[in-house]
């Protein structure tokens, strides 16, 4: 039986407990709800693009999930949430692991970059969403 992950702030993870949590089967997050708006942060972009495009972690789809998040809050938010630079810096680094899921992430948020007023919050920021369909 694998020992659930702990965090000193769930509402303020650190990257090593987010990947100590990634790679715990069946780990619940610290909280019930909206644990992915919470932890969905610019700073852990790398690590959200690193954990969803490993078919190894057990979590993958949680962190897919929070890029559809930081990419479509960005947009929704004029990116006062993060800057436009820095996502079109996370789409290329996307692109450049090959991975399809973060691959098609990256697509699709150029295509949303592309054409903001595309906008759909359902695709973008709930669970049932884009992140739903990683291809």
């Amino acid at each position: 039986m694998n020992q659930e992950p702990t965090f000193e702030d769930g509402a303020d993870p650190t990257p090593e407990e987010m990947t100590a949590w990634a790679y715990t089967p069946e780990a619940q997050p610290p909280f019930a709800q909206d644990w992915d708006i919470i932890a969905t942060r610019p700073a852990f972009g790398s690590l959200f693009l690193t954990l969803a495009a490993d078919s190894k972690c057990p979590q993958r789809r949680f962190f897919l999930g929070c890029l559809y998040l930081l990419a479509g809050d960005a947009v929704r938010t004029r990116f006062r949430t993060m800057p436009e630079g820095s996502l079109i810096e996370l789409t290329s680094e996307a692109m450049s692991t090959g991975e399809a899921w973060v691959c098609t992430w990256a697509g699709r948020t150029q295509a949303l970059l592309r054409t903001p007023e595309s906008f759909s919050y359902e695709d973008w920021c709930a669970p049932q969403g884009l992140a739903s369909r990683p291809t």
